[in-house]
């Protein structure tokens, strides 16, 4: 009879460990397996897009994005020791052309800090943008919009003197980063720009809008939404 037990009992945990093999998930997409498990280590994704992959930590991770010009490209994750799908986050704005997701350690039991391992993604049918566009003003001339490097966007008159500039706000202060399209018409002109963020709503100073209507430009049209200046 005992010897029976234990023959029964070797068997169940003979099937217990090789079903755990067929359960676990593993990808082995790393350069330090000890510490990441990622399904892939590169992807494609198009810019607005979003995609969910399976990600396994050892340890307590953080991340950084390097190469993305669009706030909406980030990653959703608990960066906990964890094993479960994250999901990776274009924004519609995106122009980088190659964006990396960084992972580091960051846990108190691995004092190694430097530990770090990379997901790369190619950004796919990003939207075409123009940094400088040309804009019809007062007078049958042409002026220039120009995107600045501080989120906000300047108009200048035909000989090249800044006239007025705005910027595009998500709320409670803060900028949004947003790239300029088009110049588009719907009985007024408006400034087509691509954000990450449809709720997004331009900021501009009372002297600069009365500078924008004066030329004839009545506000902005955010991912296809027209809204006029406040």
């Amino acid at each position: 009879m005992k010897k029976t037990l234990k023959i029964l009992s070797g068997f169940v945990i003979a099937v217990m460990l090789f079903t755990s093999l067929f359960t676990t998930k593993s990808y082995a997409y790393s350069t330090i397996p000890d510490c990441f498990d990622f399904e892939d280590s590169m992807l494609s994704i198009p810019a607005g897009g979003t995609h969910k992959m399976w990600l396994a930590a050892e340890y307590n991770y953080k991340y950084f994005v390097e190469g993305a010009t669009s706030d909406a490209t980030y990653l959703e994750c608990n960066y906990k020791r964890d094993s479960g799908y994250v999901t990776f986050h274009i924004g519609p704005d995106e122009q980088g052309g190659n964006v990396f997701f960084h992972f580091y350690v960051d846990d108190e039991r691995r004092p190694d800090q430097d530990l770090h391992d990379c997901v790369e993604i190619y950004v796919q049918n990003r939207q075409p943008v123009n940094n400088s566009l040309q804009v019809p003003i007062k007078g049958g001339k042409t002026g220039t919009l120009v995107k600045q490097p501080n989120k906000t966007s300047m108009l200048y008159n035909d000989k090249g003197v800044a006239m007025a500039s705005f910027s595009l706000t998500m709320g409670q202060g803060r900028q949004t980063e947003y790239a300029q399209s088009a110049v588009v018409n719907n009985g007024s002109n408006y400034i087509s720009v691509i954000t990450g963020f449809d709720y997004s709503t331009p900021v501009i100073s009372p002297s600069d809008k009365e500078v924008m209507l004066a030329n004839g430009i009545a506000g902005v049209v955010v991912n296809g939404k027209y809204i006029n200046w406040p």
